[in-house]
């Protein structure tokens, strides 16, 4: 394991955008996969379909297509957010000689800054990868642009409201102390169970609100 720490750690330092993709990739099939297997066992809105149902691999596949043509935004929106709200060496204030009014003050300054972060990425970044995510998968299902407008109006919200309830503990983290060449992979490692759970949304959740419509 630290052997495959080590060799990622090279790759993302050599070819950033290249090895992000690909992590995101790996994560994003696993979460479809995922999905789908936990939907295999769940009734089905189609119950005529439910004994026969397997794997759907074109669905993994435009999930994951997804997930690497976005990878390069997260890259450049995490090297946006450290410019932007740069944070002084975040090790400063463990240091024992600094005096305790330093480390007070080293303290709240990374909450300032992290609580920057973290208000652009929930207002900005978010909800625009979630537009993003139901247009997407819509047009390539081939719903077009009706299907887009249609599948963002009726999922976006929820969804978003929804990870609010998990996404800022995680980012709170990975502001915080995770350093920038792993933050994309770390919020990425947490986001296979999102992930499945986006798989969900896009499929099974919408056909039921469209059989209940």
């Amino acid at each position: 394991m630290a052997t495959f720490f080590r060799f990622w750690t090279r790759q993302a330092e050599a070819r950033p955008f290249v090895t992000v993709a690909a992590t995101e990739a790996c994560l994003s099939a696993c979460g479809d996969l995922i999905a789908q297997t936990i939907g295999k066992h769940l009734p089905t809105h189609n119950k005529a379909e439910a004994p026969e149902r397997g794997y759907d691999l074109w669905r993994t596949s435009r999930f994951v297509l997804f997930a690497v043509c976005v990878s390069p935004l997260g890259v450049k929106w995490h090297r946006f957010l450290d410019r932007a709200f740069p944070i002084r060496s975040q090790t400063k204030w463990f240091q024992s000689r600094a005096s305790k009014a330093k480390r007070r003050s080293e303290q709240k300054h990374i909450a300032r800054q992290v609580a920057k972060r973290l208000g652009c990425d929930l207002m900005l970044y978010e909800p625009t990868m979630y537009g993003l995510f139901f247009s997407s998968m819509a047009i390539m299902e081939g719903a077009g642009l009706e299907g887009a407008k249609y599948r963002v109006s009726t999922l976006l919200l929820p969804t978003y409201l929804t990870g609010l309830t998990i996404s800022p503990i995680i980012q709170s983290i990975n502001f915080a102390f995770v350093p920038l060449i792993y933050r994309v992979p770390f919020g990425s490692s947490f986001d296979l169970i999102w992930d499945s759970y986006l798989s969900w949304v896009n499929n099974e959740k919408l056909a039921m609100i469209e059989e209940g419509s």
